[in-house]
This record gives C-alpha cells, sequence and structure tokens, in this order.
C-alpha cells in the first residue's frame, strides 16, 4: 500500500475536496473514495452532494441526493426549478471555498454541467465513473474532453473509447468488487428472516429510487405469480435498498396475492441466496452479476422519456453485464416488453433448463473476472491525489 503525502502544502493548508454524487450507487462508491482519500491523507477537508453513506464517510453534506435522484426526460422536467436552484447554490459554494478539485460521479446530466462550470473558475475537475456517453454516441466525449482534468474509469472497454480524444483516461476497475462482501451464511440468513434453505428461491429487485420501484415491483410480482402457480413451492425474496422505504415496499407487495420476504440490510446475502433474480436495469446487475447469480433484467420509465432515449440511444442492449459481454448474455424486457408473462417465462426456464441456467453463469462469470481486482476505491483515491499534488511516497 502507498503512502500519500503532500509535495508543496501542508494537509491544513489545503482547500477542501468537493464530491459529487446524484444517485444511490453514486453515494456508495463517493463514500468508499472518501474513506480512501482520508485514509492517504488524513486531515482532508472533504464537501459535497451524497447521501447517508458518503455522511457516515466524513463528508459535510451541502445538499442531499434525495433532492436529485430523478429518473427519465420528463420527470427531469417536473423538477428543472429544484435541481436548477440546487445547481447554482452548489456553484457559488465551489467559489466561495475553492476547492482543491472537484470530484463527480456519474450522473451527466448535472455533472457535466457542473464540470464546464468548474473549467470557468479554474477548478480542477475529476470524473469518477465515467458518464455512459457510448452509451449516446461520441458528441459528449469532446464536451468532456474540454471540461475534464481526469477520467477515472470501471469498465475495460471505455479506455479505449476514449482513446484519441485528448481525455487523461485511466482505469481502476471496479468499487463494487471491495463491496461484496457477505456477512452470513446462507443458513444464517434463511434462520433470520424465516426462509427454507432448500426451496427455490426468486429474488425482486426494483431499483434503488422511488420512481423505478413504482413502475418495476408491480410487474415483477406479477410475474411471482404466474411463476407461483406453475410452482407453489417457489420462495420469493426482495432486498430493499437503504434508500428505500422498506414500508413503502411492503406495501405494494400486499396488494398482491404473493408471499414475498422483504430483507433488510441484507442486500448481498439475499442476491447471493437466491436462485434466479429478476432486476431493474442498473448497479443491481452487475452485482448479481458478481455474485454469479443467473438473471432476468427489466426497465421501465414514461413512455416520453422511452421514445427519447429509443432515439438518442446507440445501444443493443441496456444491462450492463450485456454492455461489458458486447452481446446479449442475459434476457432483457424493456418498456412495453416487461410483461409479467414474458418476465415469468423466462426466469421460469432458467429454474428448470440446467444447461440455459449453467450457461448464463458461465457468461456473468466471465463479466465479473472482466472488472480487475478489488481495490478501486484506492486506486481512484491516489489517482485525485496525484492529480491535486499529493505525490505517491
Amino acid at each position: 500500500m502507498s503512502r500519500i503525502e503532500s509535495s508543496s502544502k501542508t494537509k491544513m493548508e489545503r482547500a477542501p475536496i468537493f464530491i459529487v454524487a446524484g444517485e444511490a450507487s453514486g453515494d456508495l462508491n463517493g463514500s468508499a473514495l472518501a474513506l480512501s482519500l482520508k485514509k492517504f491523507a488524513p486531515g482532508l477537508r472533504i464537501m459535497g452532494i451524497g447521501g447517508r453513506k458518503m455522511e457516515e464517510s466524513g463528508v459535510e453534506i451541502l445538499f442531499d441526493i434525495s433532492e436529485l435522484a430523478v429518473v427519465g426526460f420528463t420527470e427531469v422536467l417536473k423538477n428543472v426549478r429544484s435541481l436548477k436552484a440546487i445547481f447554482h447554490d452548489f456553484c457559488r459554494k465551489m467559489d466561495e471555498e475553492k476547492p482543491d478539485v472537484l470530484i463527480l460521479i456519474d450522473y451527466p446530466g448535472f455533472n457535466m454541467r457542473l464540470a464546464e462550470k468548474a473549467k470557468k473558475s479554474g477548478v480542477t475537475t475529476v470524473y469518477y465513473i465515467s458518464p455512459q456517453v457510448w452509451a449516446w454516441g461520441k458528441n459528449r466525449v469532446k464536451k468532456l474532453a474540454k471540461t475534464v482534468d481526469k477520467m477515472l474509469v470501471i469498465f475495460p472497454f471505455e479506455k479505449d473509447f476514449y482513446q484519441g480524444s485528448g481525455l487523461d483516461v485511466e482505469f481502476v476497475g471496479h468499487p463494487m468488487l471491495e463491496r461484496i462482501k457477505l456477512q452470513m451464511s446462507r443458513e444464517e440468513l434463511a434462520g433470520k428472516f424465516s426462509l427454507s434453505v432448500s426451496a427455490t428461491t426468486v429474488a425482486f429487485l426494483p431499483g434503488s429510487r422511488k420512481q423505478e420501484v413504482e413502475r418495476h415491483l408491480p410487474v415483477m410480482l406479477k410475474a411471482g405469480v404466474i411463476m407461483n402457480r406453475q410452482r407453489p413451492d417457489l420462495q420469493f425474496i426482495l432486498p430493499c435498498a437503504s434508500t428505500i422505504d422498506a414500508g413503502e415496499i411492503k406495501e405494494i407487495v400486499d396488494k398482491h396475492p404473493l408471499e414475498v420476504t422483504v430483507i433488510e440490510n441484507q442486500a448481498y446475502e439475499a442476491i447471493n441466496f437466491a436462485d434466479v433474480v429478476i432486476a431493474c436495469s442498473g448497479t443491481a446487475t452487475l452485482e448479481s452479476a458478481c455474485l454469479g447469480k443467473p438473471l432476468v433484467v427489466i426497465y421501465k420509465v414514461s413512455c416520453v422519456t422511452w421514445l427519447i432515449a429509443k432515439f438518442l440511444i446507440k445501444l443493443r442492449s441496456i444491462a450492463m453485464v450485456n454492455v461489458i459481454a458486447g452481446r446479449k448474455i442475459v434476457p432483457e424486457f424493456l418498456q412495453f416488453s416487461a410483461r409479467p408473462s414474458a418476465i415469468a417465462g423466462e426466469a421460469m426456464r432458467i429454474i428448470e433448463d440446467v444447461a440455459y441456467r449453467a450457461g448464463m453463469i458461465e457468461e456473468v462469470e466471465k463479466v465479473r473476472s472482466s472488472l480487475g481486482s478489488s481495490g478501486a476505491s484506492d486506486r481512484a483515491a491516489e489517482a485525485v491525489l496525484r492529480t491535486i499534488g499529493y505525490d505517491s511516497g
């Protein structure tokens, strides 16, 4: 482990570091990055936009991510006034504090504008976890090259994508690998939540935002009802994201004739317990892949958002496991094709077709292997500190 020391100013003389995360996964990654920064450079002041995880890691939260976590074009339009207010207030704070560096975590609609502002203000900008510009075509790459000083990417193909753009790009690996740690055995989880260890188990992962849960969970539950009619012995579980009120989840579940065990604070253990996962496209698909689970991916947004996305997005697949693999290795049911009967049929095929299941597990494990080794947060922190004048000793 390398030691980081200040090469020019003492720790107490340095301006703060600003971190901006706009959603739950960004809060997790920002939290891990903050801990690594403080490990290498004790005494650093870190401020920004984030959530509970970042706050627990010692970040002074200026605005909570709950005010930013909206999904889709029409949803952003409905919240544009509050988003603008947060943007301008944050920019004023940045002008006051004159941070050593602004670290942006994904969340492109907001953060790419912040990068432009930082550039005009002379603030060094590091983008950690690249916005998915490879899904939108290369037009945004030019803008990033003009405003971002360092790009830290977490997928190996992203470094190749940015080749020739003029961006200083470094692959640090995926931070998910360092946080997927199982705290209890299957037997312990079963005992805690009154589950059967021997029953075939289906896990629902509807998303980490309220809008995602409201759109995806009813569809998943209806699929579960169909599956349960075919196989009454199936067991259903639902790991509740830390950003979602478990009471709201249970209200939706109670409206459907399906017994579902809602699991709080043990998301990875719950995914690991499952035999098949039905997941909202996003971080959950990679978490499932990293735990070697076969899965079915779904995603729904408003009709207007879907039509705009169809016009703008250049990818054949949206599930990250498929994007990384370069082909469709897990089934996707998007928007109008996200029908309970279709989802149930594919999940049942995974359960009952042994060869199909084994092939999918083999493919998702290849995706896991491509993500690099654990320690992404430390590597990202070292890159940030080098960028602002700390040297590895």
